[in-house]
Order: C-alpha cells, then sequence, then structure tokens
C-alpha cells in the first residue's frame, strides 16, 4: 500500500527522514501529506535547502504560506507549539483531514500519553517515535525485529535511537551464534542541540559546559535499547556516553565477554557473513579501512548502514573477551531505519 504519513517535529531527525525520503525517491519513499513544527515554514525551507553536516538538499525547496514544496511536490505545514498538549486534548485533531496511516513524532518531549492520544482521537492509525519510551507497544530496531511486529496490538512503536539501531545488531548476532554473558558498551557522540556553545544554565550542570571545548561523560540508554530488543541480555549490559566535539558520526567502544571460547577468525567470519547475506540487508558494513590505511570517522558521513565494524581493531583476549570499534552515521543512518520501519507497517 501506499503509506500516507505526517512528522512531529523538524529538528535533526524529523528534516533528515524527510530529506532522506525524497533524496533517493524522487518522489518519495513514503506519501508525506503533512509536517508540523514551532517554527515558520520559511525557517523549515531554509534549514532543509542548507544544512551544515549533508549540504545543499539534493532536491528543489520552496513554500508558500500554508506548504513547504519538496522537489514540485507540496506537503501541508501546520505551525504548532512545541508544548505537548494534554492527552484529552484533540489539539492534532486538524490533521483528521490527511487520513494518515502512520504519524512520526520526531519531538522528543512527548509523553506516552500524548502518543496514545493521536490514535485514540484517530489522528492517525500508528504512531512511530524517535526516543525509547516507556510503555510503547514495540521497540523496533530493523533487521533485528522487525518480523516481530504485529498490526493489531502494536500501535505505539519506537524506533529505538541512533546508537540502538547500531549496536543491538551487533549484540544480536553475536547472542544468537556464541552468547553474551556480559558487555559494556561506551558511545563517543558528536554534540547534541542541548548543549551549550558556551558556559551556561543547563538542568544537567555539565552539559551546559562550552560543547567545543571538552569531552562530556554523560548517561546513555543504549544498554537499555539493546535490553529491549534482546530481552535475553537483561541484566547484562552497562553503558556510558562521551559527547565530544564533533558534528557528526558516533562510534562505539563495545568490550563483551562471550559465553563460548572462540576465534578471531569465526567472529570475523560471522560479521562478513551477515554484512553479505539477505539476513540483514544493508544494516552492517565490514570496514577495513582504505589502500591499508585507517579511514577517519567523517569518511562514514552519508552511509546508510546502522553500523560499520572496523575490522581491523576487532580483537579477542583469551578466546572470550571480544572487543569491537564500530562507528556510525547517527543522523542519517538511523534516518534510514525510520524509513524502514515505516516500510514495515506499509507491508501488512
Amino acid at each position: 500500500m501506499t503509506l500516507r504519513a505526517g512528522i512531529i517535529g523538524l529538528g535533526r531527525i524529523g528534516r533528515g527522514v524527510l530529506r532522506a525520503n525524497y533524496s533517493q525517491f524522487p518522489e518519495g519513499r513514503f506519501d508525506i501529506k503533512v509536517i508540523c513544527d514551532v517554527m515558520t515554514v520559511d525557517q523549515v525551507a531554509y534549514l532543509l535547502a542548507h544544512d551544515s553536516t549533508y549540504g545543499a538538499a539534493p532536491f528543489t525547496v520552496e513554500c508558500d504560506e500554508t506548504h513547504l514544496i519538496v522537489g514540485g511536490k507540496p506537503i501541508a505545514y501546520r505551525q504548532v507549539d512545541r508544548r505537548r498538549p494534554l492527552p484529552e486534548e484533540d489539539s492534532f485533531g486538524h490533521l483528521r483531514e490527511f487520513g494518515l496511516d502512520v504519524l512520526l513524532d520526531a519531538t522528543g518531549t512527548a509523553s506516552i500519553d500524548n502518543l496514545r492520544s493521536l490514535v485514540t482521537h484517530k489522528t492517525a492509525k500508528k504512531v512511530v517515535c524517535t526516543i525509547n519510551l516507556p510503555g510503547c507497544d514495540l521497540s523496533l530496531v530493523y533487521g533485528v525485529n522487525h518480523k516481530v511486529y504485529n498490526p493489531d496490538s502494536h500501535h505505539v512503536i519506537s524506533a529505538s535511537t541512533c546508537t540502538g539501531n547500531a549496536v543491538t545488531p551487533v549484540l544480536a548476532i553475536l547472542e544468537k551464534h556464541i552468547g553474551i554473558d556480559n558487555a559494556r558498551l561506551i558511545t563517543i557522540h558528536p554534540l547534541l542541540s542541548d548543549q551549550r556553545v558556551l558556559d551556561g544554565y543547563h538542568s544537567t550542570s555539565h552539559l551546559g559546559r562550552a560543547c567545543a571545548t571538552s569531552i562530556l561523560p554523560t548517561r546513555t540508554q543504549v544498554a537499555n535499547s539493546a535490553e529491549l530488543v534482546l530481552p535475553s541480555l537483561a541484566g547484562k549490559l552497562d553503558s556510558i556516553s562521551y559527547r565530544i566535539p564533533t558534528a557528526i558520526v558516533s562510534a562505539l567502544d563495545v568490550t563483551a565477554y562471550l559465553s563460548r571460547p572462540t576465534t578471531r577468525e569465526e567472529c570475523i567470519e560471522l560479521f562478513n557473513h551477515y554484512a553479505q547475506s539477505e539476513d540483514m540487508p544493508g544494516i552492517i558494513n565490514c570496514d577495513s579501512g582504505a589502500w591499508g590505511h585507517e579511514k577517519a570517522s567523517i569518511d562514514f558521513l552519508g552511509t546508510p548502514y546502522s553500523v560499520i565494524i572496523l575490522m581491523n581493531h576487532l580483537t579477542l583476549t583469551h578466546g572470550r573477551q571480544l572487543g569491537l570499534a564500530l562507528m556510525h552515521d547517527n543522523e542519517f543512518a538511523y534516518c534510514m531505519r525510520v524509513l524502514d520501519v515505516f516500510g514495515v507497517l506499509a507491508a501488512t
């Protein structure tokens, strides 16, 4: 079926999903009928057309008072308050006219009651959010558990997170074929919009420090993201994130203590198999550098894979302690996975 979609929230991820939808499919992979944000429509057009990370949009961008026009295709625009309405309020009722199959909430501010109200009020048949929100019917990591989607019972769906989509496929492979006793996940993440350019107030104090001058340790939910999809790993994972002063491409340093002895060769063969097979299409890439040289993180800008395994840095100590270095474009790759989640909904 042709999926009719809407987007609430046009920050980095909302705009990224919009851009990805039209970048490879001039007519749009899915039929995006309406988009909503607190900004004026001309601001949205400006930010979509001119991106400091990815450059100029590969399609024309125009606007009028009530539409964003992408590649000549008009998309209805509704300016809304960033503050979420009470669940019992029908504040997005005006979106019902579009007959949406799915509404993407990319604000990062919604409660589970907010999202369920969108289904209850028949604003859309399904709601997908871009955070791991407690109470969702399903946390879906495409390539790992997308086949468990049940249209009769899964109405509010989390597309997990960028780091969740990166590390979960790797952990799933290891857990299935070798087993994991425990693992530590270290995320080395580019700066985010909740940080301060100069020292200032922040509810999380250290994120108020100037983002270009420090590496900031902070909490991350990546372990929880993986455990939601792989319940057999519950209680076996711990994680920490370091925010670093780069703009894009995140890295993950994983140390996993495996359930049985193995060899480095077995692990390499295992990951290469999944990178080349249809089991996880377009999800995993195994990278060995270029002409005998290591790549820099920026070389992975715009890569659509959920995760890139740096094969030269795969280590195994005493047959059971596995070390992995992973990278992923934390915006573009994640936006591609959100569209893959839309594809799962469209196929049922």
